[in-house]
């Protein structure tokens, strides 16, 4: 079992909502529980719109149960009736994220009866809000989000999955079901990353200037990951069509090694910039492969194929390969591009934050 951070915030809000919530000394707290559960977000920017949200949401459904309780009754079918109605209006209104707790609030709200009925409803609603402020408030000062950290380590193990089997599949030492197991693990990984990534972008910073900094890391960080994913392609393809590659001409076989061998390297490198590792140089622009024995690829493989009629492997899937290999190169090199920009141009806002000891990947 996984206890991550934001296990630990969710629990820590929901003690301190009925805290806060049981110093009022009226009873029925536990709705300020229930709703710091509701409220809680993976991101401080999304906790934030989550009190705007939930305020505007909340306050509708508080008014809409007390005006139906106050003209019609609580009757279970003038319950259910007014949830239908509830629920329309907030649609309506694009509010559908905050739909389950307003819900919630009109239930607890028309639930209640007595001479006291209207302090009864605002007391609940103050519950509701408590829950969602102790939410944000949890969300703003315990354990946030580390996203650069995250997002670099996750991209550095995918890479260096992705690597492995790379260089066992070109060799011809790999099994065809286990890397394709493998495989679509690193693309389900790959969807995760990205969907991380979708809550480090929505970020926002309390400056301008703090902003525009962080938007030149966005960018880096959303070109490391479609790199990744270039990675990605260029393996599942490789998986797929294995024993094309196996029946190609041992000598352009070792060229296609060196090929790949030259881009791991180079994407090895790249990722050592981002923790500054390494120095901030142009690393597409050296030759990592040198020598008589490094040819071009491309032309290599064009003259097998204008040379062989009937050759042992399909032409098609190794064009497929190779195109994955340069749009894998083409990507690796667009991002070494920026991350020398980044460092060169930029040093008064070049770190980046990406701790040695991380939790919660």
């Amino acid at each position: 079992m996984k206890l991550g951070a934001r296990i630990f915030k969710t629990g820590i809000a929901i003690m301190l909502a009925l805290y806060v919530a049981q110093m009022l000394g009226t009873p029925g707290y536990v709705v300020a529980g229930i709703s710091a559960l509701f409220a809680m977000q993976p991101s401080v920017y999304q906790s934030y719109k989550s009190v705007l949200e939930n305020l505007q949401g909340n306050s509708i459904g508080a008014l809409l149960a007390i005006i139906v309780v106050q003209t019609f009754g609580n009757h279970l079918f003038i319950i259910g009736l007014t949830t239908i109605i509830l629920i329309s209006l907030l649609a309506k209104l694009h509010l559908q994220n905050v739909t389950g707790l307003a819900v919630v609030t009109q239930l607890v709200i028309m639930e209640a009866t007595g001479d006291h009925f209207l302090t009864i409803a605002f007391t609940r609603f103050a519950f509701i809000m408590i829950g969602v402020l102790s939410a944000a408030l949890v969300n703003l000062l315990f354990l946030p989000p580390q996203y650069e950290t995250k997002l670099y380590y996750t991209c550095q193990q995918i890479g260096n999955d992705i690597f492995k089997w790379l260089r066992l599949s070109i060799n011809g030492s790999s099994e065809y079901h286990v890397v394709k197991h493998d495989v679509e693990d690193i693309r389900d990984r790959i969807i995760a990353v990205e969907s991380k990534f979708n809550l480090y972008k929505n970020e926002r910073a309390l400056t301008k200037k703090q902003n525009y900094r962080n938007i030149r890391k966005k960018i880096l960080f959303k070109e490391l990951i479609m790199t990744t994913r270039r990675a990605y392609d260029l393996l599942r393809r490789i998986n797929r069509y294995e024993n094309d590659i196996l029946h190609l001409p041992e000598a352009l076989r070792i060229q296609l090694k060196f090929e790949m061998d030259e881009l791991m390297t180079l994407h090895e490198g790249i990722l050592m910039q981002f923790n500054n590792k390494l120095s901030p140089t142009h690393l597409a622009e050296e030759n990592f492969m040198t020598g008589d024995f490094k040819k071009d690829v491309l032309e290599l493989v064009l003259a097998e194929m204008r040379t062989v009629d009937d050759p042992p492997y399909n032409k098609q899937h190794i064009i497929l390969i190779i195109s994955a290999l340069f749009e894998y190169r083409e990507k690796l090199e667009h991002l070494d591009k920026l991350t020398h920009s980044f460092h060169h141009y930029h040093k008064e806002d070049n770190k980046i934050k990406v701790a040695d000891d991380i939790q919660d990947l």
